[in-house]
């Protein structure tokens, strides 16, 4: 077996391939999406605070095969491991904690938490963390949900709102308001202030393969401001629709707008003839979704354990 770091031109197919293969295999995303995959490389990865995670992405390969992908997930150990290779797993954490070192490193002297996600369904990878003395994070926990597109929603807003794919919107107006969706506190109202690395992240998505049949849905006021707003990536070899981020901005926030957009989403994809819709789902959010229709795939949840820092010269 070879374990290689990520090269964009030598390996991006590669990934691409691997990822698409295995969702064929499996029909569920214990291995992610290959939309998630772009979600991660173009939009995170053009994050200025996520930037140095697409530098440690790392292949296992065997002849010249990818049979397991390490991915960073925001400051935590991700991994996609093609099914009956399941031994390598051991072997990607005794790799992590050290070449994934960089991306946890907080204090010069003490220890790191350095975390590793792991799907409930795969238990020997819970199993192996134990012996390992990783303790799980109970509080971390999110789920993978997914919704078979089978019936049309019906979309209901109040007087004076109105759900739109967002084609003719300004690209600013629309990165600030989902920004805020996230960051309240950085709402200035009426959508004026440039925030960070935001714009970044939107246009570095444009390069995705998916992007073509990709769309936005939001709900805007008649008058053009914008109040939730998501992005579906759109991938017809998988057939799916992978919704990533979805927010509302707080002003507009327990009036159900979260649900008629995402009823938007569900409502074009099934046009497109797309099969599921995936989303991450955590916290409240689960309540939402629940509600939308959509259903557990699998739990994951974080294991968390102590690393001495690297000695430095």
């Amino acid at each position: 077996m070879i374990i290689k770091k990520f090269n964009f031109k030598r390996d991006y197919e590669k990934c691409i391939q691997f990822l698409t293969d295995c969702y064929a295999e499996n029909k569920n995303i214990q291995c992610w999406l290959p939309g998630r995959f772009d979600d991660f490389v173009f939009r995170i990865g053009n994050m200025e605070r996520h930037k140095k995670s697409v530098d440690f992405i790392y292949l296992f390969e065997e002849n010249n095969k990818i049979i397991g992908l390490i991915a960073p997930d925001g400051e935590a150990f991700n991994s996609c491991i093609k099914r009956g290779q399941e031994h390598i797993f051991a072997k990607m954490v005794d790799f992590a904690e050290e070449a994934l070192s960089p991306l946890f490193e907080k204090d010069k002297n003490g220890p790191n938490d350095f975390y590793v996600i792991s799907h409930d369904s795969l238990t020997y990878q819970a199993q192996e963390l134990q012996q390992r003395g990783y303790v799980r994070q109970p509080e971390q926990d999110f789920d993978n949900v997914f919704h078979p597109l089978e019936q049309d929603c019906s979309i209901t807003l109040p007087r004076g709102f109105r759900q739109t794919y967002g084609a003719d919107l300004d690209e600013t107006m629309k990165a600030e308001a989902c920004h805020y969706g996230f960051h309240p506190e950085n709402d200035d109202g009426i959508l004026t202030h440039r925030v960070g690395d935001i714009i970044p992240s939107f246009q570095g998505r444009k390069k995705s393969r998916y992007f073509k049949d990709s769309f936005e849905s939001l709900i805007i006021t008649d008058d053009g401001d914008i109040c939730s707003y998501s992005f579906c990536y759109v991938d017809r070899q998988t057939n799916t629709g992978f919704i990533e981020p979805v927010s509302t901005r707080e002003k507009y926030r327990h009036r159900g707008f979260c649900r008629q957009m995402i009823y938007g989403i569900m409502n074009r994809l099934k046009q497109m003839g797309i099969e599921n819709a995936y989303i991450n789902s955590y916290d409240w959010r689960r309540k939402v979704y629940n509600a939308v229709g959509f259903k557990t795939e699998d739990s994951i949840s974080y294991w968390l354990k102590k690393i001495p820092a690297r000695q430095r010269d």
